[in-house]
């Protein structure tokens, strides 16, 4: 399968200073992308250049195997974007602001409307004032403008960003439609975590610059069940803590009236008769599991004490 979006050694100098640094990344149709960093890491940067809002110093961009530096025109005509917030005219109805934007690209994009309507959800209020909406429905209607040109691949920043609990959920069903249904590669940059953990089949972390995580959901999920604890509340903590030592070579941790254990859900069971064979009383088990927040953080603070990749 050949990428959306290859991003090849880019990087963006502002004199001296290396803004982006060498980031290569490859997104699928499909895929949902989920761009993550602190604020300066060059996330917006990066996006700009994708865009061509901003040029390039090093290294290439190509879309759907266009160059955006050589053949800008054809690379950016499968780019649908909301950078901020959707570009808006608040006094005319969703419908009309849809049918203005769709006479920039022809009779295809008008006739594409009532299905993007219904794509995002919006099929009651597209005849209401842009006015009356809330965010979230402003959110929505941005999307649906990006969609319009068929894009194959859509960039979001922040999509999710002053949304309720119930905006966040529907924002994360639209997603995932599109991915699934349209087989468009989204970009989703943002600082909500765990949002992201439930909506991206990739995360890519960046840093000063330089994308110190890029890894697949799957591959995350393993390191996080890789640092994994299971807390053992029992009746001699100390005693359970060398059973498990001495039977399978585990250091364990004792709090309290617990014992913590590093320790993979296909071996919990096996723990649990072990101990109790040993007339061990377990009184409850708890699974202590880092979010991709903490990981996150992890990730962050060691790249700051160190230049190696983790």
């Amino acid at each position: 399968m050949k990428p959306v979006l290859t991003v090849s050694n880019l990087t963006k100098m502002y004199g001296p200073k290396k803004v982006v640094n060498n980031v290569s990344f490859s997104i699928y149709e499909g895929q949902i992308f989920g761009f993550v960093g602190p604020n300066g890491a060059g996330k917006s940067t990066t996006i700009r250049m994708i865009t061509g809002l901003t040029p390039i110093t090093h290294g290439s961009i190509r879309i759907c195997g266009y160059s955006i530096a050589r053949n800008f025109t054809k690379a950016i005509a499968n780019v649908g974007a909301v950078v901020e917030m959707p570009q808006l005219y608040s006094y005319l109805s969703g419908l009309k602001n849809l049918k203005l934007f769709a006479s920039f690209y022809g009779k295809a994009a008008l006739k594409r409307i009532p299905d993007i309507v219904k794509l995002v959800g919006m099929e009651n209020r597209i005849k209401d004032k842009v006015s009356t909406y809330s965010l979230g429905m402003k959110q929505r209607l941005g999307i649906a403008q990006a969609l319009l040109n068929k894009p194959k691949l859509l960039i979001l920043d922040e999509p999710t960003n002053g949304l309720d609990p119930n905006g966040i959920v529907e924002m994360r069903n639209i997603l995932k439609a599109l991915a699934s249904k349209e087989k468009i590669a989204i970009i989703i940059s943002s600082h909500n975590l765990g949002e992201l953990e439930h909506t991206c089949d990739v995360i890519g972390l960046i840093n000063n610059g330089v994308l110190i995580e890029h890894r697949t959901m799957e591959q995350i999920n393993k390191m996080i069940e890789a640092k994994q604890r299971i807390q053992f509340f029992c009746n001699y903590p100390n005693y359970a803590s060398m059973l498990i030592k001495k039977k399978y070579g585990i250091s364990s941790k004792v709090i309290g009236n617990s014992i913590l254990v590093p320790l993979k859900e296909a071996n919990i069971a096996s723990v649990i008769s072990y101990l109790t064979f040993k007339k061990i009383k377990i009184y409850s088990i708890k699974k202590i599991q880092k979010s991709l927040e903490e990981l996150y953080f992890e990730l962050l603070n060691n790249s700051r004490s160190s230049s190696s990749i983790i």
